[in-house]
């Protein structure tokens, strides 16, 4: 151990990183896929997405009948790099680098309160204001969310467990907007309608079965979409492969579908997807049935045709 004498103890300033962790590449659906990914980490049935709308003051919340977490949990979830990427994690755990409940939240919006509470324990709500910790230049998590949010949170009340996570100061998606403001509006639930094709897709495997999680978007079901068409009879399965990783196995099954002379016109469109049919060849590439890449050939160079 080097002597206290022999270096310097150089934190970073907590108003200009907590504004470069805005800058992970995140899109609106890619950034609450990430929560709703540590939902089904906390064992979540149903997961719900609610958009409201308001101008500039709209927020988005995100809703699960999860395990929850304890104040002591729920302060760790709130730290920036909360668990270093090289811990043993859960197997059903589908977070790697401790970041992404805050860095999904900070692309988004510049104020996110999360309430929580375990089975038979009280609720307990911590609150990153960006705003606030510019104005103090300080780590300073807030221990309480403001009216609004606390509104936006009633939904735990009615459960027995389950985390709340409510976004609000949507600067990346509102800004500028009036709340009678009509292409405002528009822009807001086209989207709330691109979230939810990219949910569609994205879990879609995790949304069947009979431990299937339920993705509810402003209280209606969000419908998988099975790029396969894996149920259509003319859909050619071909043999399933396991090959060995490491001490892994990961499980290669090929598809071949239908030719447009074998659909109705309505499969045909919705099995184009939302980028076309040709885009979306590929391999599909998943963990613990959540897909992470979507129709790339993984630079084999093949052409899309």
């Amino acid at each position: 151990m080097p002597d206290k004498e022999s270096y310097d103890i150089v934190a970073p300033r907590a108003s200009a990183l907590i504004e470069s962790l805005r800058a992970f590449s995140y899109d609106l659906p890619s950034a609450i896929a990430d929560l709703v990914d540590n939902s089904i980490t906390a064992q979540a049935e149903n997961v719900w997405i609610d958009f409201h709308w308001n101008g500039e003051d709209s927020a988005i919340v995100i809703s699960d009948d999860g395990l929850g977490m304890s104040e002591d949990q729920l302060v760790a979830a709130m730290r920036p790099g909360s668990r270093s990427p090289t811990d043993k994690r859960d197997a059903l755990d589908l977070g790697r680098f401790g970041l992404g409940l805050k860095t999904a939240s900070f692309s988004q919006c510049r104020r996110v309160t999360v309430t929580s509470k375990r089975l038979g324990g009280a609720s307990a709500t911590r609150r990153w204001d960006l705003d606030h910790v510019a104005a103090v230049d300080q780590w300073q998590l807030l221990r309480d969310g403001d009216e609004r949010s606390r509104l936006l949170s009633a939904k735990l009340e009615a459960l027995p467990h389950g985390t709340v996570v409510v976004w609000q100061a949507l600067d990346r998606v509102t800004t500028g907007h009036g709340p009678q403001s009509d292409v405002g509006q528009r822009a807001f639930h086209d989207a709330a309608a691109g979230v939810e094709r990219h949910l569609a897709l994205v879990f879609h495997e995790l949304m069947r079965g009979r431990d299937r999680v339920v993705i509810h978007l402003n209280d209606r079901p969000v419908e998988p979409w099975d790029p396969y068409m894996a149920e259509h009879p003319a859909t050619q399965v071909l043999p399933r492969t396991e090959l060995s990783l490491r001490d892994a196995k990961v499980d290669v099954q090929p598809f071949v579908l239908p030719h447009h002379s074998k659909l109705k016109d309505a499969e045909f469109r919705a099995g184009a997807g939302t980028r076309g049919w040709n885009a979306h060849q590929g391999f599909y590439v998943y963990r613990r049935k959540r897909l992470l890449v979507a129709g790339d050939w993984l630079g084999f160079g093949w052409a899309r045709e």
